[in-house]
């Protein structure tokens, strides 16, 4: 299995060390830890105002029930199909 996390600095804690070890559930892997800094830049090289646009339209999107939501069991059944 490869896995891709991209997470911010303010979400790397122990918890999610735990959960990914959790995931592994004793399997041999290598795990590479990569970093990337950012200077105010904004994902899909997007203005302020394009990220704002579209971050608002995917929180609505949620609130009106167009998301999708696994639990870890058919996340792993999703990855192993």
């Amino acid at each position: 299995m490869d896995a891709t996390i991209k997470i911010s600095s303010s979400d790397f804690n122990e918890e999610l060390l735990k959960k990914i070890k959790a995931l592994l559930n004793g399997k041999s892997a290598d795990i590479t830890i990569s970093i990337k800094t950012q200077e105010n830049s904004f994902a899909l090289n997007e203005s302020k105002e394009e990220y704002i646009t579209r971050i608002s339209k995917s929180v609505q999107d949620i609130e009106e029930g167009k998301g999708i939501t696994f639990t870890m069991q058919e996340l792993e059944a999703f990855l192993n199909k």
